[in-house]
C-alpha cells in the first residue's frame, strides 16, 4: 500500500490528534496533496486554514480555500472529536450535563454533518469523491456513562449511511472507520499501572472482552484508513471495525469504570488533553 495516495488530493480534519497526525504523515510519504482544516495546525507541513467545525459560516470559509487551493477534492478525513466524563444522570447537576453534551455532539455530530454538507456538495458537483469519518465501536457498544459521546457515534453512523446512499447515483462515496481503545500516549495512565509496566483494571476488562488480547496501534489504526481509501466502486456506507474484535464480544466495562471514578485527578488531565488535541 506505499503508493494508494499517490498525487491524491486531500482534506483532512482534525489532522492534530493523535490518529490524525499519524495517518497525515503516512499520506505525506505516500505523495498525497493534502491540505489541513482545525482549530489547530498540525506538526507536519501542509496548507492549514483553521477553522471551527460546529460552526457553519466559519467551516465553510476555510472549506472553500481548501477547495481553492486543491481544485477537485478525492478524499475528505475527519478525524474531528472528543470525549466527557462519565455521567451520572442521577446524581450530576442537569445544566452541567447539558452543557457537556451540547460540547460533545457539536463536535463528533453536527460538526460530521457540516462536513458532509459541505464537501459533499463539492463531490456532487465533481461526480467523484470520498468521505471518511473517525467512527467508534461505541456505535455497537454501552461505554458506561458516556451518553454524549455514545449518543454521537451511533448518530455519525447513521449520517454515514443516510449520506452514502444520497450521494450513490453521483458516484460519491461515504465509509467510516470505527476504532476501539487505542494505546496512546494520552491514555496511558487509564491504561497502564502507575509503574507503566502492567494493565490497570480497566485496561484489563477491555482485553478480557477483546479476542486478540491486544490494544490497537496509531500504525494499525492508519493502515486500515489506508485501504479505505483504495479506489472500490462498491464500498459505500460502511462502518469498517478496527478494533481487534471487542465490538464482536464488548461490554460495558463497569469495573473498569469504577477504576476510572477512582482516579479522577488523572482522568481530568487526561480529558484536558483530549479535549486540546483530539478536537479541531
Amino acid at each position: 500500500m506505499n503508493d494508494i495516495l499517490k498525487n491524491q488530493k486531500m482534506v483532512i480534519i482534525g489532522a492534530n490528534g493523535a490518529i490524525g497526525e499519524n495517518f497525515l504523515g503516512k499520506a505525506i510519504e505516500q505523495g498525497a496533496k493534502c491540505v489541513a482544516i482545525g482549530r489547530n495546525a498540525p506538526k507536519h507541513k501542509v496548507p492549514f486554514f483553521s477553522a471551527d467545525v460546529t460552526s457553519l459560516n466559519d467551516f465553510t470559509s476555510a472549506a472553500n480555500k481548501a477547495i481553492s487551493a486543491l481544485g477537485n477534492i478525492d478524499i475528505v478525513i475527519n478525524f474531528a472529536g472528543t470525549h466527557h466524563k462519565p455521567m451520572d444522570i442521577s446524581l450530576d447537576e442537569a445544566s452541567e450535563l447539558l452543557s457537556e453534551y451540547n460540547r460533545v455532539m457539536g463536535v463528533n455530530l453536527t460538526g460530521a454533518f457540516i462536513i458532509t454538507m459541505i464537501f459533499g456538495k463539492q463531490m456532487v458537483a465533481q461526480r467523484k469523491g470520498h468521505i471518511i469519518h473517525l467512527c467508534s465501536n461505541a456505535s455497537r457498544l454501552s461505554l458506561y456513562g458516556s451518553y454524549a459521546y455514545n449518543m454521537s457515534k451511533h448518530g455519525l453512523e447513521g449520517l454515514v449511511k443516510t449520506a452514502a446512499s444520497q450521494f450513490a447515483p453521483y458516484g460519491v462515496r461515504v465509509n467510516g472507520v470505527a476504532p476501539g481503545t487505542v494505546e496512546t500516549a494520552l491514555n496511558k495512565k487509564l491504561l497502564r499501572s502507575n509503574t507503566g509496566e502492567n494493565y490497570s483494571l480497566r485496561a484489563s476488562s477491555i482485553l478480557a472482552h477483546t479476542p486478540t488480547k491486544k490494544f490497537a496501534t496509531l500504525d494499525g489504526i492508519s493502515e486500515t484508513i489506508l485501504a479505505t481509501c483504495i479506489p472500490q466502486k462498491h464500498l459505500t456506507g460502511n462502518i469498517i471495525f478496527c478494533d481487534d474484535g471487542y465490538n464482536i464480544e464488548g461490554h460495558s466495562w463497569p469495573e473498569g469504570n469504577a477504576a476510572l471514578y477512582g482516579q479522577p485527578d488523572e482522568l481530568d488531565e487526561l480529558l484536558a488533553n483530549i479535549d486540546r488535541v483530539a478536537t479541531l
